[in-house]
């Protein structure tokens, strides 16, 4: 199933704004901002999906790296992902920006009041396609503003990025081409991460044993069975893999992690488990053997947490939003059999 009309609308709405508005963009400049003027940073990325937060994940820690004194505060969409960031010790404030507020004039105010209430050494604008970020850029209050060069859409910045290293193509990966604007060199060895703490870990594990009790001590795979459109894998094809990966070794004990949108278990041979805390569920994954999805946002947790994460993809491409981690591996499973998925999984996990 492609996109809703609604969707598609949408998107063809914000080409025609923004290549409208791109006359009215002010002067850019590629000089380079010197890093001991930075105390305060603005990152930008309103958007409601957990993949595309989880995106941010590499560029706030190369931040942090570089500029350990200062404080970062992080603008993005939806509420519930606000807690992917509060590991990070250098984030001090994570504003979201819920979809509701359109549709309430005063409140609107007051958070654009609200966002306007500091000044910021520098925003960083990650993503120059957005009409909410450039929108967020324009509003905020800083000495610097920065976004990737964009020729064929409004861009309220003072300094701009060209993007230079094209053979970077990871979603995730290409904010860090930002840092160009102070002279650092990207690091382009970041992966995600939440970092996650050692207590939360623990109680990963506790939950995990609560759920499973003495069966925990086989090998504990979790699978995620929703996702977007057409890259949803169906419950049959969920099943011929469960089934062909305990034909292979039976000390495979499979987590069905459901959601709202799949509430019930497959089937008998796996374990029903859910959380809607973002942080837990990571802490939880973390304790895995594995844990196998489509690509989805729970793929980006998963590989956020550390646990192996095997991301099987349908019809999207792996080079740009694939996983990333040595542990992890995209699988493009359209020419394949879905016994030869479960043999590349297994001899990938070594097991």
């Amino acid at each position: 199933m492609s996109a809703p009309l609604h969707v598609k609308f949408r998107r063809e709405l914000k080409v025609v704004v923004g290549n409208s508005l791109r006359y009215f963009s002010p002067k850019l400049s590629n000089e380079i901002i010197d890093s001991f003027e930075i105390k305060s940073i603005l990152v930008i990325r309103i958007n409601y999906r957990i993949g595309n937060m989880l995106f941010t994940t590499p560029l706030i820690q190369q931040l942090q790296t570089n500029f350990p004194n200062a404080k970062i505060d992080v603008l993005i969409g939806a509420p519930f992902t606000k807690n992917l960031f509060t590991g990070f010790k250098n984030v001090e404030n994570i504003y979201d920006f819920p979809r509701a507020l359109l549709k309430h004039p005063v409140a609107l105010f007051k958070y654009v009041r609200q966002l306007r209430a500091k000044k910021y050494d520098v925003v960083l604008n990650l993503n120059g396609n957005s009409s909410s970020d450039r929108l967020a850029t324009l509003l905020a209050k800083s000495t610097y503003k920065v976004a990737f060069c964009n020729d064929t859409t409004f861009t309220p910045v003072n300094r701009c990025v060209k993007r230079e290293d094209l053979e970077i193509n990871h979603e995730a990966l290409k904010p860090l081409e930002l840092m160009k604007i102070f002279d650092i060199s990207p690091d382009y060895n970041l992966k995600l991460s939440i970092a996650l703490s050692e207590k939360e870990l623990e109680r990963g594990r506790e939950e995990l044993f609560k759920l499973l009790g003495k069966k925990s001590n086989g090998k504990v795979f979790a699978i995620f069975r929703n996702a977007r459109f057409d890259k949803l894998i169906d419950d049959e094809y969920w099943q011929e893999l469960v089934q062909s990966l305990q034909k292979i070794d039976k000390r495979i004990i499979f987590i069905d992690i459901l959601s709202p949108d799949v509430p019930v278990k497959l089937s008998n041979e796996v374990v029903a488990y859910s959380q809607k805390d973002l942080r837990k569920l990571a802490a939880f994954m973390a304790n895995l053997d594995a844990f196998i999805c489509g690509d989805t946002g729970p793929m980006h947790l998963a590989s956020a947490s550390g646990v192996p994460t095997i991301a099987l993809f349908k019809t999207t491409a792996p080079t740009l939003y694939g996983t990333l981690k040595d542990r992890d591996i995209s699988l493009e499973i359209k020419d394949i059999s879905v016994q030869e998925v479960a043999v590349k999984i297994l001899k990938h996990l070594m097991l």
